[in-house]
């Protein structure tokens, strides 16, 4: 058996696949504007490991309104998701 070195981007990319499908599973229905900041936080994981919600503040998240429109977006929701996205996409 020979064992395949996957890039971390590929399983994040593949682990973000799999929450979507479960999140348009629920009850809870995330606006396209909403996809589109998962799917910018969904990079930085790839390329940063993990995210926080300082970061959005940071490039490229301050083009889209940085932290006070993600929270706009999200509302009172806005840790959870983040602390749901570390866990379930480099896992």
């Amino acid at each position: 058996m020979t064992d395949k070195i996957v890039p971390f981007s590929d399983i994040v990319d593949k682990n973000f696949k799999k929450w979507s499908f479960l999140s348009n599973n629920t009850e809870v229905k995330f606006t396209d504007a909403q996809w589109q900041w998962l799917r910018v936080i969904k990079d930085h994981i790839a390329s940063s490991l993990s995210i926080t919600a300082e970061d959005l503040d940071l490039t490229p998240f301050d083009s889209m309104g940085g932290l006070g429109k993600y929270y706009e977006l999200f509302g009172s929701e806005y840790q959870n998701i983040i602390d749901d996205l570390n866990i379930k996409l480099v896992a």
